[in-house]
């Protein structure tokens, strides 16, 4: 391909952009990738010189990434044989005019959805899938839920997913997409989607939000290839405003941890992040594989008005809220923010939103101004307090032992450890938001429980700040 081809379909991919209505583009969610993206994409697929590739474009726009395929694939000396679809009949016969004399090409005027059943599998898969939301109800969505299994969250994780199924045996896969699937758990199921039966190989992002340039949209993406030839390493590309582009082998247990049962995948750029990572990624286990887990209080003020309480009574047991937990691990029961009922009334109604007297950690859902750390923790021991059940309202995480007993160590030493400054560092490289939910905590690596028996009743005369202090030195410092 010469590069009179590759500024037509760029003078095509910039006046389509121009034409078609602001309206009509945010509908859709749909931006055609710019030249200089679409050669990065088409260059992570790996050389096969002399070989004959099968390509597939499954939302093709007026074809600038097939184009890109296309001059990568002669100057590599292959022949790619291309199969490109799209749903919008304007661009389908842009796109068809465009590679009108490349016989190696078929244009599909169709619906990817629509098609799938008829597709073969390829060697190359290479898309800039649309960002819309699936809507309940609609054919797209039926058709995710028949064939995946699931309900996808978005159509750009429903197109990877698909496509990631018509790979052949040596198959790739190279998207842009944005970066939000890589945690919080809308995006779980698509992330076992890839993690499970197929392996990330490498992750490409840019430090402008601008990559649609000729775009209003500000966007974090990333460049995402994944196969299904087996790898222990994920390549790791970080492209700078001034153009400059770092790149790294990373090992892949440490851009998402065997134990996590959320897959979240972390990618290590800022300085320290190889560190931390090393650091967290030793421990095996999540608070699910140990048999505790982290849960939101159940208690919401506007449904249990009728069962909370101003004042204790024979029937009623404490109420705990988010500032009853102190940045001093210390736990308030009664005093607390004025207005607020303490108490909640023990009923057979009420019984569905209590839990037992047993030993928790309490984590605040929220972090305030005053907490130096993320994560704002304390440990509650069933001998400090004697009521038989306890309301915990939903701004409060509790952890405890779902399937094995949560000891008086265990939690004290379970308390120290994600009150270190080396988890409060990992919760904030993956979570921009100041909130801690359960799913976030119940994917933090952690000790086996016989380590943290073992740290708690080797320092039991410990103050708790004093014991977090030891807990980070014992966990984090002596490797």
């Amino acid at each position: 391909m010469n590069n009179a081809f590759l500024e037509k379909i760029e003078r095509s991919r910039v006046s389509t952009t121009n034409e078609i209505a602001a309206e009509k583009k945010k509908l859709a969610e749909q931006y055609f990738t710019p030249a200089k993206v679409s050669a990065i994409m088409a260059d992570m697929f790996r050389a096969l010189p002399g070989q004959t590739v099968s390509v597939l474009d499954p939302c093709c726009g007026v074809g600038n990434l097939s184009a890109a395929v296309l001059t990568r694939a002669e100057r590599e000396q292959e022949r790619a044989v291309l199969t490109l679809i799209e749903k919008d009949g304007f661009l389908a016969e842009l796109a068809k005019d465009n590679f009108f004399d490349i016989a190696d090409v078929s244009v599909i005027h169709s619906d990817f959805f629509d098609s799938f059943p008829r597709l073969s599998s390829y060697d190359r898969i290479i898309l800039n899938p649309p960002y819309s939301k699936i809507l309940a109800g609609t054919d797209a969505a039926k058709f995710c839920f028949s064939y995946l299994g699931y309900k996808e969250a978005n159509i750009y994780s429903a197109f990877v997913a698909c496509c990631l199924r018509l790979l052949s045996d040596d198959g790739e896969l190279v998207a842009i997409i944005p970066r939000s699937f890589c945690n919080g758990p809308l995006f779980k199921r698509f992330r076992n989607n890839i993690l499970d039966g197929f392996y990330l190989r490498e992750m490409y992002l840019f430090e402008s939000r601008k990559i649609f340039w000729d775009s209003d949209v500000l966007q974090e993406v990333l460049i995402l290839k994944i196969s299904k030839a087996s790898s222990e390493f994920v390549r790791v590309s970080h492209e700078k405003n001034n153009g400059e582009v770092f790149s790294k082998e990373i090992c892949r247990d440490k851009v998402y941890f065997k134990g996590d049962m959320q897959k979240f995948i972390h990618i290590p750029l800022a300085a320290g992040d190889d560190e931390l990572l090393n650091k967290i990624s030793r421990f095996g286990n999540t608070l699910l594989t140990l048999g505790l887990r982290a849960s939101t209080g159940k208690v919401v003020d506007f449904r249990c008005g009728d069962w909370l309480l101003e004042k204790r009574s024979k029937s009623s047991s404490f109420l705990l809220y988010q500032d009853s937990v102190g940045v001093d691990a210390t736990i308030t029961f009664e005093r607390g923010t004025a207005g607020k009922p303490r108490h909640i009334k023990i009923c057979n109604e009420s019984m569905s939103v209590l839990i037992p007297r047993k030993n928790y950690v309490l984590v605040r859902r929220i972090s305030f101004k005053e907490s130096s750390t993320r994560i704002v923790a304390a440990p509650l021991l069933e001998e400090s307090y004697s009521d038989e059940y306890l309301g915990v309202e939903n701004h409060l995480n509790y952890i405890w032992g779902e399937t094995v007993r949560l000891s008086n160590n265990a939690c004290l030493a379970l308390f120290a450890y994600l009150s270190t400054n080396t988890i409060d560092s990992y919760i904030r490289r993956f979570s921009g938001h100041t909130q801690i939910n359960a799913t976030d905590l119940n994917s933090i690596p952690i000790p086996e429980l016989a380590e943290l028996e073992s740290f708690a009743e080797c320092n039991s005369a410990m103050s708790m700040s004093e014991l977090i202090t030891h807990a980070e030195q014992v966990f984090f410092c002596d490797l």
